[in-house]
């Protein structure tokens, strides 16, 4: 309890400080605790006033590095107190983040084809090359690749805005199906059958997600094995059942891909310079629905498989 002097001495009422987004913690001018509001308790994990000052001190001690948590600190000389204010930062960090991967993305995907299509047409300008349906077909296939990339970025931007409240129903053995009708063509080219299994599934291996984007990670992850995987082999795309998840599996024949995509694609941390969008497209969408890659390569191949919560419909009665 506060005494009413303190109360007094306060620059804002209480009931106007516990009303604050922010979390706020007031002290005296020896460092104790006159006031912590309830958003403060939440923001650090306390249950009380005292805890909360505890888990400050431990903030401003560098024991929450990694923590989204940034705190300010207000001298008030006329009252002789000191005002902590504690923001949640992770929305802002997951923005910076976005647009940083994004700038990157942009920068490195994009300038290989817009400097090729600015080196040709500047070369049918001062007559280097004809300006015939040969090169009009490079700055076309260049102008495609471009648009393609860019579509990646948006992709991956609206990866990042799916929100869970949104998410309905899915099959993940239609998404294995679809995945696999849109991977046909290439498969054919290259001589590779794809084999879709339904080990434990059948038409009820339901999830809560967002089926595009479901659809397009499976599909990627799809196209991955069959144009890194060696030709004439045969890529297995299978949906298992978990005691509280599903499991889409995809099997190749191949050496699976180097540890700086392993590492997009699996790890917290990325190693080295992060390059393409797809990889980090499926990463965020497994991210956005509670899922966990994980990636195996041994003697028969690499496979990787994405364990998506079942929905909770499915799970068996306590």
């Amino acid at each position: 309890m506060i005494p009413p002097q303190a109360r007094k001495e306060m620059m804002l009422p209480l009931a106007v400080i516990d009303l604050l987004p922010l979390g706020a913690i007031l002290c005296d001018a020896d460092g104790a605790l006159l006031h912590a509001s309830p958003r403060a308790c939440a923001l650090l994990g306390a249950e009380d006033g005292p805890g909360a000052l505890a888990a400050l001190h431990d903030l401003n001690a560098g024991a929450g590095l990694n923590t989204p948590l940034r705190v300010t600190r207000h001298a008030l000389p006329d009252q002789h107190q000191t005002l902590y204010l504690i923001e949640d930062r992770s929305a802002e960090l997951s923005a910076t983040n976005l647009r940083d991967d994004a700038w990157r993305a942009l920068s490195h995907d994009l300038r290989s084809p817009l400097g090729a299509i600015l080196t040709l047409t500047e070369s049918v300008a001062d007559g280097t090359l004809p300006p015939d349906p040969q090169t009009l077909q490079q700055v076309g296939h260049y102008a495609e690749l471009a648009l393609t990339r860019a579509d990646g970025v948006l992709r991956l931007l609206r990866a990042d805005a799916l929100r869970s409240e949104q998410f309905e129903p899915v099959s993940v053995q239609q998404i294995a199906w679809e995945a696999s009708d849109a991977c046909w063509k290439l498969a054919r080219d290259r001589q590779i059958t794809i084999d879709v299994g339904a080990d434990a599934a059948g038409d009820d291996a339901l999830v809560r997600g967002d089926v595009d984007a479901l659809r397009r990670a499976v599909t990627h992850l799809l196209e991955n094995a069959v144009v890194h995987g060696p030709s004439n082999a045969m890529v297995r795309l299978s949906v298992e059942a978990g005691a509280s998840h599903w499991c889409c599996v995809i099997r190749d024949q191949g050496n699976g891909p180097d540890s700086i995509a392993v590492s997009v694609l699996c790890a917290a941390q990325r190693s080295g310079r992060p390059r393409g969008l797809g990889l980090a497209y499926v990463r965020r969408v497994a991210d956005r629905h509670g899922a966990r890659l994980s990636c195996v390569c041994d003697a028969e191949g690499f496979c990787v498989t994405l364990e998506l919560p079942k929905s909770p419909t499915e799970l068996p009665h306590p």
